[in-house]
């Protein structure tokens, strides 16, 4: 392979080129709101959306600039974002019952998410393109099938075989054995979707300061007394929705929180435009890509058809992007060598938040409303959980998931830093390896 061209990468999201961002006027502190959301990504703003069509005055207060966090720059794909356990792992914990429902609100969140970019009328690329899962040996792709035949039970679920033989009307590769296509998936440009929240949030009298953290959230007669680096005001009520940047930019007030959040390190890389020829050949029908890899990849055309995205846990100690960037650029290479003297043009990463169950948890704990910690896969979920939180926030009916009695987990001794991650990405690695991946 010949050497990465990294030379002329820029370490900024793909995602941030060519689109305008919103400017946020907000300088000057209100004396109260009827609710304080913190963090302004999909789970704030969306929950901040159904709060002020609700009636309530909301402020949003985001640590970063407006689309410097996961939603902003994640891989824009969406989907039911089904359990890492499978039906017969969450059985075994759960019982059967129970494991088909947190399973079915995977369905329950993408069906509702087709319906709200739909009804929002949200300019953000999305289309139902299906995903493909390339699985690249025989006996692991006997498990998916099986795994995916008994997900038949689910209300929406759906799958298709794909054979070595017909590999190549997925994709142009040789790495896989065969594959499954997943039609209830889709893809969208993320920051386009995150930009057009905060428009409608806006319009609504929504108020929203970025690149100001909030410090002390104090219980008082009436709710609460949030300080920010900005100042201070009173809250009936508090929203956490910083999901995995809650431990970097909060104090120990938000440690029940962080104490359960994984934060892990989702990196991604474009390349340089290629031709029309190139792109239909690499992703003939332009679906979502995957493997059955342990160190999770994700791939595919980007909205406009001229650039591959790839995307997978980032394992440089130091969470540099270009670093991250030219280990990608291996990956990505297994995949399609015929790219392999392409020239990357952006590389960057951002966190994601694990919890301990892979579940994501929504609910309230010492007066605090949150909903966190979507495992990699938040898109849907979170534009989901916070139509549901915002439910349970106003009062409404029908607020009820399958999540919200679930233990939310933590470790002894566990602090919010996962210091273990670099070992686990390694090991993983290692099994990728030995498995020819």
């Amino acid at each position: 392979m010949k050497s990465i061209k990294m030379k002329s990468c820029k370490d900024i999201p793909y995602w941030h080129s060519n689109v305008e961002k919103i400017k946020i006027q907000c300088n000057i502190l209100p004396k109260s709101v009827d609710i304080i959301i913190i963090g302004a990504g999909f789970t704030g703003l969306a929950t901040a959306l159904h709060l002020l069509r609700g009636g309530k005055t909301v402020a949003l207060f985001d640590a970063m600039k407006l689309g410097d966090g996961a939603s902003g720059q994640n891989g824009g794909m969406v989907g039911p974002s089904l359990h890492k356990l499978g039906l017969d792992g969450l059985s075994k914990k759960y019982g059967k019952n129970k494991a088909l429902e947190i399973l079915q609100e995977g369905m329950n969140a993408i069906t509702y998410f087709k319906k709200f970019i739909a009804n929002e009328n949200l300019d953000c690329d999305f289309k139902m393109t299906g995903r493909f899962r390339g699985i690249t040996n025989l006996k692991a792709l006997d498990g998916v099938i099986s795994d995916c035949e008994k997900l038949m039970a689910l209300k929406g679920f759906n799958f298709e075989v794909v054979s070595k033989e017909n590999i190549h009307t997925e994709i142009g590769s040789e790495l896989y054995r065969g594959g499954v296509i997943y039609p209830q998936d889709g893809g969208l440009h993320p920051f386009k979707l995150q930009i057009g929240l905060v428009d409608k949030v806006v319009r609504l009298g929504g108020r929203i300061f970025e690149e100001t953290a909030v410090g002390d959230i104090e219980k008082t007669p009436n709710g609460f007394q949030v300080t920010t680096i900005k100042g201070s005001l009173n809250a009936g009520k508090v929203v956490v929705a910083s999901n995995a940047y809650t431990k970097k930019f909060s104090n120990n007030k938000l440690a029940y929180f962080y104490k359960r959040l994984l934060p892990i390190t989702s990196a991604m890389i474009a390349t340089e435009e290629l031709s029309k020829e190139t792109i239909d050949r690499m992703f003939p029908k332009k679906r979502m890509h995957g493997g059955n890899h342990r160190l999770v990849q994700y791939y595919r055309a980007s909205p406009d058809g001229k650039r591959v995205l790839f995307g997978a846990r980032g394992s440089d100690p130091f969470d540099r992007s270009l670093q991250n960037g030219k280990e990608l650029k291996t990956h990505l290479c297994k995949i399609f060598p015929e790219i392999s003297d392409v020239r990357l043009d952006y590389s960057w990463s951002g966190k994601v938040a694990y919890t301990f169950d892979h579940t994501p948890h929504l609910g309230v704990e010492n007066g605090l409303y949150y909903a966190i910690g979507y495992c990699g896969s938040g898109v849907t979920r979170s534009i989901y959980l916070a139509r549901q939180l915002s439910r349970r926030i106003l009062g409404e009916d029908d607020h009820r998931t399958a999540f919200d009695d679930l233990n939310f987990e933590s470790k002894p001794f566990y602090n919010g830093t996962p210091w273990f991650m670099p070992f686990v990405l390694k090991w993983h690695n290692f099994l990728d390896r030995m498995d020819g991946n």
